[in-house]
Order: structure tokens, then C-alpha cells, then sequence
């Protein structure tokens, strides 16, 4: 003989119960009540015209966006060292483990050429090339240290 296990219910069935009585609610189908919901999209506030960062990046302050604009603004710095008139600029980030320091740890290079894609010019480009570039024109917080000092002598 078959016995109940204690989590099964011992009362008859709803039919046996009360054969009269019907199912009054309706059976839905999985996803079905998804499709009869309507959607209702949340507004969402646009900011104007904000400097929009990367992803996993910060916007820069004003003090950094000021910086940023001076050092594009002087010209490549190794086109400086090496004689050459300045050339289109590009916003250098110094890493520190793989990471950017801050926007205003960087430095003016031209691109492309000093930094990245210069060897078809003949110049010593930073990417791929960091050993080659430090020994022609130091290192980078040299570089930086040298461009802070440029600007300030050329700010009254």
C-alpha cells in the first residue's frame, strides 16, 4: 500500500470537491502578460551640450580643459626640441600602471608622428617606440615638467 508523502495535499481534488464549480481564472501563457502590458517609456533628461567622457573616464574640470587647450594650442613638443614648426596636436596621457594619472598629466604630441604612426614621416613616434622616444627626448614626466615651464614663462 502507497502511502502520502507529508507534501501532498490530502484534501480531494477542487472538482471532486464541488463538481459544479469551474475554473474562474483565466490560464495565461509564459510571456503572454508581457504582450497585454502596455509600455510606458520613462522621460529622460538630456543634458546641453556637456562634455561627454569615454567610458570609464571623467569628463575634465575646467582647470584640466584649460591645460589641455594651452598644450594643443603651444604645438607638438618634440617638434619644438627638434627645430621643426608645430604641427597638428593630439592630447598625450601619462599611464601610471596602465592607468591615466589625470588630464593634467599630458602632454602635446603631434599625430600623427611623435605620437603614434611617425616612422613613414622619419620621426621617433611614443607608440610603439617608448624606448626609442625616452632616449631621444627623455622621459615623460621630463617632457611635462619642461612644457610647465614653457607656459608659464609665456603666461604674464
Amino acid at each position: 500500500m502507497l502511502r502520502r508523502s507529508g507534501f501532498k495535499s490530502k484534501a480531494p481534488a477542487r472538482e471532486a470537491r464541488d463538481p459544479d464549480r469551474t475554473r474562474t481564472t483565466p490560464t495565461v501563457t509564459p510571456g503572454a502578460w508581457r504582450a497585454a502590458q502596455p509600455v510606458v517609456a520613462a522621460p529622460v533628461a538630456v543634458p546641453k551640450e556637456e562634455v561627454k567622457a569615454k567610458p570609464g573616464k571623467h569628463a575634465p574640470t575646467v582647470e584640466e580643459a584649460r591645460w589641455m587647450d594651452a598644450i594643443v594650442e603651444h604645438g607638438c613638443i618634440c617638434c619644438v626640441l627638434d627645430g621643426h614648426a608645430p604641427r597638428p596636436t593630439a592630447v598625450h596621457h601619462i599611464l601610471r600602471g596602465g592607468q591615466r594619472i589625470g588630464h593634467l598629466h599630458s602632454i602635446p604630441l603631434c599625430d600623427p608622428g611623435h605620437h603614434q604612426g611617425g616612422q613613414p614621416l622619419g620621426l621617433e613616434s611614443r607608440h610603439p617606440n617608448k624606448a626609442r622616444f625616452e632616449a631621444r627626448y627623455g622621459t615623460e614626466d621630463q617632457l611635462l615638467a619642461m612644457m610647465r615651464a614653457r607656459l608659464q614663462k609665456e603666461t604674464p
